[in-house]
């Protein structure tokens, strides 16, 4: 999953204590296996020679992965979580590459896209993201049916897709519009990858025909809601400190002439709109007169992929956002 204003603020920007996470209606989970997962992390970037300065290292280290990983993927332990582990790194070192080295060139953003979507098929460029990205995407297809492949592959193409846009925003200075900020956020936030790893590390990958089911659309689409509301509350300093436009208070603050207060307010009822949403359509998708025509494994593959795959995305990454030191200290 991609955040925005990944670099660290000046040293002198005020900082407000975190804000009190929500009380989310359904519970928080960690997998048995973090502990090791984080003793172990830092060899598979390395191994692509990321990290290779004690400063980058640290770096990474901040973002504490492993923690994500773990909340995202409760169910996941050992090659299991590592590949959950290895998709957070891997996003974090493509957003700091962009952010550091090619994100105010779109003709230089449009060329990395291409050479990693290489990898969406198994195709291994040298350029080393490319590499990295191609050998999580093999090891996360292993063993995976073909409906579970195509989407995937449409999602991560969608994702590196839409960075293109946001390295036009930057080149030209000009801040998104509310709604092209938001189009392209729902992209480039990369939860829909999120959600289709854990379809495979929780067991709960579902068939075209249960996935397309209207509950579940608006779930997944209230899940990437949530996800960029509560991303850009707990980025905004650094957003705003580090110059950086594209946030949806501050977009809130441009188009519609609010105070940072009121901007803030309205972020925060989208969220929790959202979530509300989300539990609804829960509530009508499990409703046994909606599920009555379904076999009793399909209505349990549906209630799994409710809890295991996205509850657990909405309340990772509200848990992460709340606890890393890559938005806190």
């Amino acid at each position: 999953m991609t955040p925005t204003a990944e670099t660290t603020a000046p040293a002198d920007a005020p900082r407000r204590p975190a804000p009190a996470p929500l009380a989310l209606p359904f519970p928080g989970r960690t997998s048995p296996d973090l502990r090791a997962a984080h003793d172990r992390h830092l060899g598979w970037p390395k191994s692509f020679g990321f990290l290779a300065s004690q400063a980058e290292e640290s770096h990474h280290l901040k973002g504490q992965f492993p923690l994500i990983a773990a909340m995202f993927y409760p169910n996941a332990t050992g090659a299991e979580l590592d590949l959950g582990v290895d998709q957070q790194s891997w996003y974090f070192l493509f957003d700091d590459a962009l952010d550091e080295r090619w994100g105010r060139s779109p003709d230089r953003v449009r060329h990395l896209v291409g050479l990693v979507k290489e990898g969406v098929t198994g195709e291994a460029s040298p350029l080393p993201l490319a590499a990295a990205f191609a050998d999580m995407r093999r090891r996360s297809c292993r063993g995976m049916p073909e409906d579970w492949r195509r989407r995937s592959a449409a999602h991560w193409s969608s994702y590196l897709d839409h960075h293109v846009h946001e390295a036009h925003s930057r080149r030209d200075g000009v801040p998104m519009p509310l709604g092209t900020y938001l189009r392209v956020r729902r992209h480039t936030i990369g939860v829909a990858p999120v959600i289709d790893l854990a379809e495979r590390l929780s067991s709960c990958v579902l068939p075209d025909h249960l996935y397309t089911l209207p509950h579940l659309s608006v779930m997944r689409e209230m899940t990437k809601t949530f996800v960029i509301c509560d991303n850009d509350l707990v980025s905004l300093e650094k957003d705003a400190a580090l110059g950086e436009p594209n946030n949806l208070v501050l977009c809130l603050e441009r188009e519609h002439g609010l105070s940072r207060p009121e901007a803030l307010a309205r972020t925060r009822r989208r969220r929790a709109e959202a979530l509300d949403l989300f539990t609804a359509a829960q509530r009508a998708l499990l409703d046994p007169a909606a599920t009555s025509h379904l076999d009793p494994a399909e209505r349990e593959l549906l209630r799994r992929y409710c809890t295991e795959a996205l509850q657990t995305t909405v309340r990772g990454a509200h848990d992460w956002h709340h606890a890393s030191t890559r938005y806190h200290g």
